[in-house]
């Protein structure tokens, strides 16, 4: 989850609060979110992917997919990056879901 500088802290709770939500309504268990607080950087991302082969999970849901990068080939790029290397892992767009 990208955490900009003017994003207030209820903002990042409420984005935070709607992965929970997501998660608990469709029987996934959400065990951590990774937070980015720096433009550009994909160090929350590297932590992710390593996480989510640690414990082969399935699934990583996102509150769109720009929290992964502003522009749609680097978002595209960093989708095929994170299921080659976790095996397969889904990645679910909450902006999808509505």
């Amino acid at each position: 989850m990208r955490v900009p500088d003017d994003m207030s802290d209820e903002e990042a709770k409420q984005k935070q609060d709607d992965l929970a939500t997501y998660a608990e309504s469709n029987g996934f268990h959400l065990a951590t979110v990774f937070h980015e607080y720096v433009p550009g950087a994909q160090s929350a991302f590297t932590e992710l992917v390593e996480a989510v082969k640690r414990v082969e999970a399935k699934h990583v849901v996102v509150p769109s997919y720009r929290e992964l990068a502003l522009n749609r080939s680097l978002q595209d790029a960093m989708l095929t990056h994170l299921s080659y290397a976790t095996g397969g892992a889904v990645v679910i767009s909450l902006d999808d879901c509505s």
